[in-house]
């Protein structure tokens, strides 16, 4: 008895159950879907020279979102979360070192004003990624952020 082609042939024939859209940085408003659908409070801009940019709310967690590889400020291919903590340099280099030295997937640096600040870029392609990888990211950052307040004693 072969059950293997009525199997695979039935296969073929049933859709397969639906699946979340991607999330793409080429079409601006779809990280903005993102972050709405999951009940984040978003407004949309654009940056100093024209590209994308959001400003998150995201439970309590507030931080832009910079739009990077774009083509006349449309078609980009990543995005960076930003966050900046102005401490007026009470924020020493040897502990943003530190900090940058025990962590992976964010980065912080202190800026010439003397604010300390905290970023992760994503590059999503063309294709972008799949909403569940997106939604993993901002969960990668927002653990970082608040490690990172921590750490700076915000």
């Amino acid at each position: 008895m072969h059950l293997a082609k009525p199997l695979a042939a039935t296969l073929l024939l049933c859709p397969l159950a639906a699946q979340a859209e991607n999330v793409y940085a080429s079409d601006g408003q779809s990280l903005a879907r993102f972050f709405l659908e999951e009940g984040a409070e978003v407004e949309t801009t654009t940056d100093n020279v024209g590209d994308p940019k959001l400003r998150v709310d995201y439970y309590g967690s507030e931080f832009s979102v910079y739009y990077y590889g774009c083509e006349d400020n449309r078609n980009c291919d990543a995005v960076q979360f930003f966050s900046g903590y102005q401490t007026d340099g009470a924020v020493r280099l040897s502990t943003i070192n530190e900090w940058n030295m025990e962590n992976r997937f964010a980065r912080s640096y202190v800026s010439a004003e003397g604010s300390a600040r905290i970023e992760m870029d994503i590059f999503m392609g063309r294709d972008g990624i799949s909403a569940d990888d997106f939604a993993r990211q901002v969960s990668m950052w927002s653990r970082a952020m608040k490690d990172f307040e921590e750490f700076i004693g915000w």
